[in-house]
């Protein structure tokens, strides 16, 4: 009887990271807080963009993804597939920032903002596909 190989999981069990920090327009004079969205898995031919929706209401921030795009620039490079947006005119406080899948699968994080710093409260505790890495400056 043949013997049954021992199942491999990935590494990686997350299908996002979510990068979230402070930064500092020098030509508009603001603060604003900058979210990135990246997928863990890399693309070796092109370097794809995220497809997604935000909204923003009071201290309610929404990220829908929607899928892929093709890539803005024609010159190819391999890398993660990804999505960048600004908070400009943001208070301190407590925030909550939802990541929404196709499956309508969500996973919301609350994360306190004071100064220069960044705290998360709370995170989700299933059906976990977003990691938050909260970046200080």
């Amino acid at each position: 009887m043949p013997r049954k190989l021992q199942r491999i999981e990935p590494k990686i069990k997350y299908d996002f990271i979510l990068y979230l920090s402070k930064g500092y327009d020098e030509v508009g004079k603001q603060k604003f807080l900058k979210f990135v969205i990246e997928t863990t898995q890399h693309f070796l031919a092109f370097n794809y963009e995220l497809d997604i929706d935000v909204s923003v209401n009071d201290r309610e921030i929404t990220f829908e993804i929607h899928g892929f795009k093709s890539p803005s620039s024609p010159v190819s490079r391999s890398g993660p597939a990804r999505f960048e947006y600004n908070l400009y005119d943001y208070k301190d406080g407590l925030y909550s920032l939802t990541v929404v899948k196709k499956e309508k699968l969500k996973n919301t994080f609350a994360v306190f903002i004071f100064g220069d710093k960044i705290t998360l409260k709370s995170e989700p505790r299933k059906n976990k596909f977003v990691k938050l890495n909260i970046i200080e400056s």
